[in-house]
């Protein structure tokens, strides 16, 4: 699942300026050469530590601090301000500087790990120990009474002249978007070849099954399984194993509200998303969600208790060596209603029927963790290429008060030999230089049709980020030091003459990524 967020915004396609800028400004000093050659060049670094550090384990400036602060010199917060020649462009910072407890900084190698028959019995007998599971077409499959009563309904709804039924509305022409005459055709047609009963046929998750998918239609998928989990405790889930180039390990694991509307489309319009701060786009009005409040007190189970049954179901699967690297509030709605003129599609709050929290899971070594960010990588420069890619690795879970709701995970790796113990980074001062400039310059084409941007930085992170080269090797990469700079951004432009002004306060955005090695940029989207 390519995580959603729970706020659609606007200028969207704004923020992905910030991802290519630095392709094309090849001729700055600060574009440090990448990939394979880049990796080879990481030097040990010096025993004797920062020069600047003193000998008890404080800054210059007499503040007590951890000896990787120590070693990079690096306050707890940073307050600057920069702007581009014209004015139009802003990056304020007033950030903490998190920096985690560590006294050596190693390089380490990671790959792919195999997604193959041992692993899905790994979940499957962790999670679903106990459950009976069954293919999930099957048992879901409208039969003849199903079929029966929807076309009953559809020409209950011709009988009374209504050929809207939903409320999709006319296209552009004055022609209904819905044909409900088409609808009536298919609804006898499925009729008379749908099954008397459903095929509730148990099942052994794994790669290589023939699914009936209905009207005749069978086929095998080695690289898909669906199922469905009835626990012993009555509860269902929905359990989906997927893999394809960049995402060569997926594993969904989806409670079903409600078991019987299994075969509507209701349960799986059933959505969870991240709350976040208050969003001020202009598609949603910031009075429909939900105060911090408002949600912790109907979530009616704290984040301490919910975080340790997250981690608990992860332990029952076999995922060890990582930790909660960052939570949110989530929300559970249905995404849309079956009348369409019932609110915009999205959350609402007469749709929300769940309350619970998500904990983002990354991997920690020597101390150091993989900082987490919205970004899943595996992109491609180009829309023509066919080369390889990777996505990275996730773990998210989500849980309410009812127990686990939601289990992603994606791309887990192998944790392979280190290839620097202790790798030589840049001093917390030049990483600063680095940042200010690069927000400038790769911020510098927007400013063409924008009024004017004003950054707010508000977090540096220093942390583990994976890069690789796929262009060699889409199977492999590395865990090198990084820097990430969250915050918000407000920015205006000028359409025919009116004014509008546009903000994202995604949580989790890095405005720039940079390696604390050389301080080259790191491309989230692509993944070096």
């Amino acid at each position: 699942m390519k995580r959603k967020t729970m706020i659609k915004m606007t200028g969207m396609l704004c923020c992905i300026g910030l991802l290519t800028g630095c392709a094309k400004t090849p001729e700055s000093a600060l574009v440090k050469q990448k990939g394979k050659a880049a990796m080879d060049n990481y030097k040990e670094a010096d025993d004797s530590g920062n020069e600047q550090a003193t000998e008890d384990g404080t800054d210059i400036s007499g503040a007590k601090t951890s000896a990787l602060q120590t070693r990079l010199n690096a306050p707890e917060t940073y307050q600057n301000e920069t702007t581009d020649e014209t004015g139009k462009l802003k990056i304020c910072t007033d950030a903490t500087v998190e920096i985690p407890e560590a006294d050596k900084v190693p390089t380490v190698a990671v790959s792919q790990h195999p997604f193959d028959q041992s692993m899905i019995d790994q979940v499957t007998d962790g999670f679903f120990k106990g459950a009976k599971i069954y293919d999930y077409p099957g048992y879901v499959q409208w039969t003849k009474a199903d079929w029966q009563k929807k076309l009953e309904e559809l020409k209950g709804y011709q009988a009374q002249g209504n050929l809207d039924p939903y409320s999709y509305g006319t296209d552009e022409d004055g022609n209904y978007v819905y044909d409900l005459n088409q609808s009536i055709e298919t609804a006898e047609q499925n009729l008379a070849s749908a099954p008397d009963e459903a095929q509730k046929k148990e099942v052994t998750p794994q790669f290589g099954l023939e699914y009936d998918y209905g009207n005749g239609d069978t086929g095998v998928n080695t690289d898909l399984f669906w199922g469905l989990a009835q626990m012993e405790d009555g509860s269902y889930y929905s359990y989906h194993l997927n893999r394809y180039s960049s995402m060569p390990m997926e594993i969904e694991i989806v409670k079903i509200p409600d078991i019987r509307q299994i075969k509507g489309r209701n349960w799986y319009w059933q959505d969870w998303a991240d709350c976040g701060p208050a969003p001020l786009s202009t598609e949603q009005d910031p009075s429909q969600v939900p105060s911090e409040d408002a949600v912790k007190q109907a979530a009616e189970i704290t984040a301490e208790a919910a975080q340790q049954m997250a981690t608990d179901a992860l332990t029952s699967i076999g995922i060890t060596g990582m930790e909660v690297n960052a939570w949110d509030y989530s929300l559970q709605y249905y995404e849309e209603s079956d009348n369409m003129a019932d609110d915009a599609v999205g959350y609402s709050p007469k749709r929300q029927i769940n309350t619970g929290y998500i904990f983002h899971y990354t991997r920690k070594l020597n101390g150091i963790p993989v900082t987490y960010t919205m970004e899943s990588g595996g992109g491609l420069e180009s829309m023509d290429s066919d080369m390889e890619s990777w996505c990275y690795e996730e773990a998210d879970v989500i849980v309410s008060k009812d127990g686990v709701e939601k289990i992603d995970l994606r791309n887990l790796y192998d944790i392979g030999e280190v290839k620097t113990e202790n790798v030589e980074l840049l001093s917390f001062s030049e990483i600063m230089g680095l940042y200010e400039k690069m927000m400038v310059i790769q911020n510098a084409d927007l400013m063409n049709y924008e009024l004017s941007r004003t950054y707010q930085i508000d977090r540096i992170v220093f942390g583990y980020g994976r890069i690789y080269e796929p262009a060699s090797d889409a199977t492999s990469g590395l865990l090198v030091p990084t820097w990430n700079f969250f915050g918000s951004f407000v920015a205006s432009n000028d359409t025919d003459g009116v004014t509008s002004t546009y903000e994202n306060h995604t949580k989790y955005q890095s405005y720039l990524t940079l390696n604390a090695v050389d301080g080259s940029v790191i491309d989230l989207g692509l993944g070096y």
